[in-house]
């Protein structure tokens, strides 16, 4: 699959065959392996120790140890299975997964140019949606540092170059992300499947010596370690909620592989895997308590540590990579939906539009990743830090989720109320355990959301300002049609950008006041994004003839489409034939940004934060690729 920048041609393809997928289904499944569940897969190194060793360790007993596998089953039962298997898998937006895509399905079919508002649940959303790249940084970091150190495990003398090594992989993995997911997955896919195999098999031979150990399988053990461990047991919460880490990717990397590639390889290959692994470290707790501080690695005879530890490491290496694709999906998603400046995309796939990378999101991810194993320096104090991004994540898609079933499933209240306070109930545990991890390290993600979240916000908020500030000065149609009687008519196409799809352009009317001069053919041209992932390509554009001289063109995108004007021109050949597209002028305002002193305005420090994110976001021009040399930009004040 070879990689391409976003052009038009490439998009209508990626959106036909986004929906008619001609690939097996065991070969997408392969693929899910080695992106959607490296996260979730690789749990088993730390999840299970992190119960006994963590800030807030349980006694290691055989009831302690029978009650938390009863949790650990259960937790992957309820919010694997039952969650995002069986239900979120389903509330897809044309193949688009993700918390940003919740949120647009609850949002009308379309919308103007203008970013949509934000209310209380887009602000719930934008801050759960926030956390997830908390949870992207966090994940590659003590996912990679965790496999590196089963070298203590063979030999204490290797202690000093974990850090290092730890450090080496993470380049490797963010320098390999240009390839694109597609040919990440079919490359990790079946180290992937090696990994399910080899964690399942040493789990396995540790349950035939104590097969009683799926005495766990029964929910009365979990209840009783509540009963005997107290108010103790919610802050050991904080612990089992690392089992199911990574659980947000199977719904936020939706559109890489589709839904049923991804429920095969969880039902039959990671699912299974994943419970005989933690009953195997159970059973091996069970028969030498002093295994505690290495269960995953004690599984394997001597011989096996070196092997086992290379390809842990090749397995959470993969398991970044399920983190850093969502992402990307999510920050295209945010940047369409007006929450984020424009960014460099390029389309890494030619057969599925949702498989996507992101140069300057990928260096900074990777920078942050580096920066935290450089600075908490193992796993274990990693785990401190962990878990509280990848709870309220999952809190945010329950309530998002409650909010689809009853205003567009129209579920009845006495269908989805249970529902939703099951979830509710496992997460707000996972929420109040994680809660004491705040002081220890859960702070660190916590910081990183809330900086996105400001960030965010505010360029919503400056970009509605923004537009609305450019909409004053727009001059009805009819009033500049009557100073326009008698102009000066000169060869050629201009197209005039504007946000609104009703009037006149400043640009235009000050063009016209200035030269008294118009072009043989003048186009007013709005992108106008769609609440919906995708517009087919026959609904791309719509043209209204305003005069003989004078059409309005609204090139309608999905927010996982990114606008172009090569696409838009090829639509309106098809459209106007008799018109010479080919060597046009591009007019566009480049708006001066000044102080509102009204109760409107932005308070200062928004208004400078803002006016620095405008200032670094990628131009517009860059954006919709307009020929450097056939571009004229005017200055207008704005003041917000």
């Amino acid at each position: 699959m070879a990689v391409q920048t976003t052009e038009g041609h490439g998009q209508e393809g990626a959106v036909r065959s986004r929906r008619h997928r001609t690939e097996p289904l065991s070969a997408l499944s392969l693929a899910a392996l080695g992106v959607v569940f490296g996260d979730i897969g690789t749990s088993p190194l730390y999840a299970f120790q992190q119960c006994f060793t963590g800030e807030f360790p349980a006694a290691v007993t055989t009831q302690n140890v029978l009650g938390i596998l009863s949790l650990i089953f259960w937790a992957l039962v309820v919010v694997v299975c039952l969650k995002y298997v069986t239900f979120l898998l389903r509330a897809d937006y044309d193949g688009q997964g993700g918390t940003l895509a919740l949120l647009a399905q609850l949002i009308p079919p379309k919308r103007a140019a203008t970013p949509m508002g934000l209310g209380g649940l887009a602000l719930l959303v934008l801050f759960g949606s926030s956390m997830l790249y908390g949870d992207g940084a966090m994940t590659p970091a003590i996912s990679v540092i965790s496999a590196v150190e089963g070298l203590d495990v063979w030999t204490r003398a290797a202690h000093p170059f974990i850090v290092p090594i730890a450090v080496i992989i993470l380049i490797g993995l963010f320098a390999v992300q240009k390839r694109g997911t597609g040919r990440i997955g079919v490359l990790f896919g079946p180290i992937m499947l090696v990994w399910f195999a080899a964690i399942g098999t040493a789990g396995a031979f540790s349950v035939v010596h104590n097969p009683g150990i799926f005495a766990a399988l029964n929910p009365v053990y979990a209840a009783e370690f509540f009963v005997h461990n107290g108010a103790r047991s919610l802050l050991i919460f904080g612990a089992v909620v690392l089992c199911v880490t990574g659980c947000e990717a199977l719904y936020a990397d939706l559109a890489h592989f589709g839904r049923k590639p991804i429920t095969a390889a969880w039902v039959f290959a990671v699912f299974p895997a994943l419970l005989l692994n933690y009953f195997g470290q159970g059973a091996l707790t069970l028969a030498d308590p002093h295994v505690i501080h290495a269960p995953f690695f004690r599984l394997v005879p001597s011989w096996g540590i070196i092997p086992m530890v290379l390809l842990a490491t090749l397995a959470t290496v993969i398991a970044s990579q399920a983190l850093i694709s969502g992402v990307f999906s999510l920050t295209q998603q945010a940047m369409q939906l007006g929450f984020t400046p424009r960014f460099r995309i390029v389309h890494t796939s030619r057969h599925f539009a949702g498989q996507i990378y992101m140069p300057t999101i990928n260096a900074l991810l990777g920078v942050a990743c580096i920066i935290l194993v450089i600075t908490f320096r193992s796993s274990e104090h990693l785990g401190g830090a962990y878990g509280l991004a990848v709870t309220i994540t999952m809190l945010t898609d329950t309530i998002a989720f409650s909010q689809l079933l009853r205003l567009r499933w129209m579920w009845p209240a006495w269908q989805w109320v249970p529902l939703i306070v099951l979830f509710l109930a496992w997460e707000v545990s996972f929420l109040v355990g994680n809660a004491s991890k705040f002081i220890s390290g859960g702070w660190v993600p916590f910081a990183m959301a809330l900086a996105l979240f400001v960030l965010f916000t505010t360029w919503n908020r400056g970009r509605r300002r923004l537009m609305a500030g450019v909409l004053e000065h727009t001059m009805p149609v009819d009033e500049f049609l009557r100073e326009a009687k008698e102009p000066t008519v000169i060869s050629g196409t201009a197209f005039f950008l504007s946000p609104d799809p009703h009037g006149i352009p400043y640009v235009m009317h000050h063009q016209w006041m200035r030269n008294h001069i118009i072009f043989d053919t003048v186009v007013l041209l709005t992108v106008m994004h769609a609440s919906q992932p995708f517009v087919h390509p026959e609904n791309r554009i719509e043209v209204e003839n305003l005069t003989p001289r004078l059409m309005r063109v609204k090139a309608w995108y999905g927010f996982m489409q990114e606008p172009n004007i090569h696409d838009i021109l090829r639509h309106l050949r098809k459209c106007r034939p008799d018109v010479d597209f080919a060597h046009s002028t591009y007019y566009l305002a480049r708006p001066a940004i000044r102080e509102d002193h009204s109760e409107h305005g932005l308070p200062n420090w928004q208004r400078n934060l803002f006016r620095w994110m405008n200032r670094n976001a990628r131009p517009i021009t860059d954006s919709l690729e307009l020929p450097a040399n056939n571009v004229i930009e005017f200055g207008v004040e704005v003041r917000i």
